[in-house]
């Protein structure tokens, strides 16, 4: 009789065990990812798309020439942002954002100066917090991890808004 067999047989189990864990930890993590890859892409383009909405509804209301001007130039800065993951456009997006921001709080103020003409007894204004607000409700906050110098990963989860 070989008894190294039985007593290895454990060391067997545990190998088996390893591999299938590993193999289903595999499996959710793919997944994990797609998800987490589908939410930071919904929120970092939700904000973008509710400022082209904004400006498309206010470019109806023909207020001024001026106004109009403001709003091809974010429109064309929303355009320029491409729908990759790329490094190159991860970097044109975030270029573009900044200038989208501004631009379209200095269209805000600028709209603001009309607003009596707009809205005749109304007090709402719109105002670029609010746009982000509402972004940031709709978008939700996204929990991710974040990995220490040590490349280990800490077990408390972190909010990021993106």
């Amino acid at each position: 009789m070989d008894f190294g067999d039985v007593l290895n047989l454990e060391d067997q189990y545990y190998q088996d065990g390893f591999q299938e864990g590993r193999k289903e930890n595999l499996t959710h993590n793919l997944i994990e990812g797609k998800q987490y890859g589908l939410q930071v892409g919904f929120q970092r383009f939700l904000l973008v798309g509710l400022i082209q909405g904004c400006c498309k509804m206010i470019k109806t209301l023909n207020v001024s020439t001026s106004v109009d001007k403001n709003i091809d130039i974010i429109i064309e800065l929303i355009d320029e942002i491409p729908h990759g993951n790329e490094d190159a456009s991860v970097q044109i997006y975030e270029r573009n954002l900044v200038k989208l921001k501004n631009k379209f709080r200095l269209l805000l103020m600028a709209l603001s100066k009309h607003w009596k003409n707009l809205s005749p007894g109304s007090t709402n204004k719109l105002a670029f917090e609010t746009v982000e607000n509402v972004s940031k409700v709709v978008a939700g906050e996204l929990n991710a991890y974040v990995e220490d110098a040590g490349l280990d990963v800490s077990s408390q989860p972190q909010t990021d808004m993106w």
